[in-house]
C-alpha cells in the first residue's frame, strides 16, 4: 500500500501539477482508503517525500544496474543518454522539480526535500568521481556536475514546448559533443571555465 501511495502520489503530481493535487486525488488514484494512507503518512508532506525518496531510490537502482553492464571506464557520451533516457525525459522528473519549486514558499517540506537530496547528491557525486572522473586539467567535477544538471534539466522543463521528442534528442547530440569538448584536457580553455564559474567578487 505504501508503495502504491508513493506510485499514485508522483503520478498525478505530473499529471494535474503541484497546486492541483491533493490527498484525495492521490488516494483514488491509489485506490486506498484515507484510513490506509494516514496509517502511512499522516500528512501531505509526509506523502510527497515519501513519493520523493521512493522516486530516488528508483534512479538509484536504475543508475546502479546501468553501471554494473557497463565496462570501465564508462564513456561519457553513454553515460549522459543514460541520464537523458531514464531521469530527464522522464514525466516524473518535472514532477519532482514541481516539488522542488513548491519547497521554496513551504519551509517543512523545503527541509525535508533537502535532507532527502542531500543523500542522493553525494552518490550522483560519487558516479562522476569515481566512474566517470575529468582530467585534472579541466573543469572540476562539481562545476561539469552543475554545468550537465542545468542543461539536461533545462531540456526536461522545455520538452513540453517543442514541437516533438526529435527536438530534444537533437539537442542531447549536441550537448555531447560540447561536454566532450569541454573536458577535453585544454588547460587555457580550463581556467578560462573555471574563471566564469567562480562567484563574482
Amino acid at each position: 500500500m505504501r508503495l502504491r501511495l508513493c506510485e499514485a502520489a508522483l503520478e498525478m503530481l505530473c499529471k494535474v501539477g503541484y497546486e492541483r493535487l491533493s490527498m484525495n486525488v492521490i488516494v483514488a488514484q491509489a485506490r486506498a482508503s484515507r484510513g490506509a494512507q494516514t496509517h502511512h503518512f499522516p500528512t501531505k508532506v509526509d506523502l510527497l517525500v515519501g513519493a520523493f525518496e521512493h522516486l530516488l531510490m528508483r534512479w538509484e537502482n536504475s543508475h546502479r544496474a546501468f553501471l554494473a553492464a557497463q565496462p570501465r571506464p564508462i564513456a561519457l557520451d553513454t553515460y549522459l543518454r543514460h541520464l537523458w533516457l531514464n531521469v530527464f525525459s522522464k514525466p516524473t522528473y518535472v514532477g519532482a522539480v514541481e516539488l522542488m519549486l513548491a519547497a521554496r514558499s513551504d519551509e517543512v517540506l523545503r527541509e525535508r526535500l533537502h535532507g532527502v537530496l542531500a543523500e542522493w547528491m553525494k552518490f550522483r557525486s560519487s558516479i562522476w568521481q569515481q566512474i566517470i572522473g575529468l582530467p585534472s586539467a579541466t573543469l572540476s567535477n562539481d562545476t561539469f556536475q552543475s554545468l550537465n544538471l542545468c542543461m539536461l534539466r533545462g531540456m526536461a522543463i522545455h520538452a513540453s514546448f517543442n514541437a516533438d521528442d526529435s527536438v530534444n534528442n537533437k539537442l542531447l547530440e549536441a550537448w555531447i559533443v560540447v561536454a566532450i569538448k569541454v573536458i577535453t584536457p585544454d588547460q587555457a580553455l580550463a581556467r578560462e571555465l573555471e574563471q566564469a564559474a567562480e562567484p563574482p567578487r
